[in-house]
């Protein structure tokens, strides 16, 4: 049987509009999975940019309650007659109340008059750059600061094991012969301290260790994320790293503890730590996929420090793509 040149020209035509409206489709979809991909990652762009400020809202924190006790007559005329047991009832229940690790009273020679957290231990100078800047520049700073393990057991014995970690094995790190970490990691400041008559007599410092205390990545993590789950995961992660390490995270092993003293991925390390830069990509953490954004923690000299991590999880926009 012979097929008319109408019928063949209508069945090519209708070919050819299938396939146009296969690859339209086919497009579509793209374009849909894309966007989802690209609103996630601006998303956690934006999340970076929350985590910042609370970050920098708890420093700021720490600043002003350094600074307002300084103001203080009666710390004032204790520094100035270098009164320790004065000193202490004025500021012991500072430290407590305001879960500061460590606050330290230092003369205008920036010898140590008192630590509350380790009261028999004066006399000495402290090895801490934030402290020495207030010294010279009798100016209010505060900034994220490594502590050597030297001077931090100064501070407290219990403040260094708590700095401490044994380094464990991470997929996707680079490479390292480190197997622990001694220093710890704080949000510090430093104030001056003047007589009623604007002499200056003194410095007072404090700050928090950020290593193992979990209270500011779980307060980006509820404020930011709002505690949303996904197959009994975390939709959003958080972490401090002190250089390419996991101090303080809420990014979870498999076997659901935290994932600290775990590393970070040898590509982000290369872009924030050795360059400066803000990573902002999908990145392996720990043991999943995530979309990410990573950027540098620096010192008051501007030095990198350590990282600070935003995170949503891969796998629910991945889920979204497929269906």
């Amino acid at each position: 049987m012979r097929i008319s040149l109408t019928a063949k020209l209508s069945t090519g035509f209708f070919l050819v509009i299938i396939i146009v409206g296969i690859l339209a489709i086919l497009a579509g979809t793209n374009m849909i999975a894309n966007g989802i991909v690209q609103q996630a990652q601006n998303k956690v762009r934006s999340d970076l940019n929350a985590a910042r400020e609370i970050y920098q809202e708890r420093l700021g924190d720490i600043k002003d309650l350094i600074r307002l006790h300084t103001e203080r007559v009666l710390l004032k005329e204790a520094v100035l007659t270098k009164n320790t047991k004065q000193l202490e009832a004025l500021l012991s229940n500072v430290r407590i109340k305001e879960r500061l690790d460590i606050l330290t009273v230092l003369d205008k020679e920036g010898k140590v008059l008192l630590r509350l957290r380790n009261p028999k231990r004066v006399g000495d100078r402290p090895n801490i750059e934030l402290a020495k800047l207030a010294l010279t520049r009798k100016d209010i700073l505060a900034s994220t600061v490594i502590i050597p393990q030297d001077e931090l057991s100064k501070e407290g014995e219990d403040l260094a094991a708590q700095a401490y970690f044994k380094i464990l094995p991470t997929p996707k790190a680079k490479p390292t012969t480190k197997e622990e970490e001694t220093d710890g990691m704080f949000l510090l400041a430093a104030v001056p301290i003047f007589d009623v008559k604007e002499n200056f007599i003194g410095v007072l410092y404090g700050g928090r260790l950020l290593n193992r205390d979990f209270t500011l990545v779980d307060k980006i993590k509820d404020v930011v994320f709002q505690g949303e789950t996904y197959k009994g995961k975390d939709i959003g992660t958080a972490t401090i790293f002190q250089g390419d390490l996991r101090i303080s995270t809420n990014v979870r092993q498999l076997d659901g503890t935290r994932a600290i003293g775990t590393r970070i991925a040898a590509n982000v390390y290369d872009q924030v730590l050795v360059k400066g830069k803000t990573y902002s990509d999908r990145a392996f953490v720990v043991n999943n996929w995530y979309i990410t954004a990573y950027e540098p923690i620096r010192d008051i000299m501007g030095n990198i420090i350590g990282v600070l991590y935003v995170g949503i999880l891969e796998e629910k926009f991945a889920d979204m793509r497929r269906n």
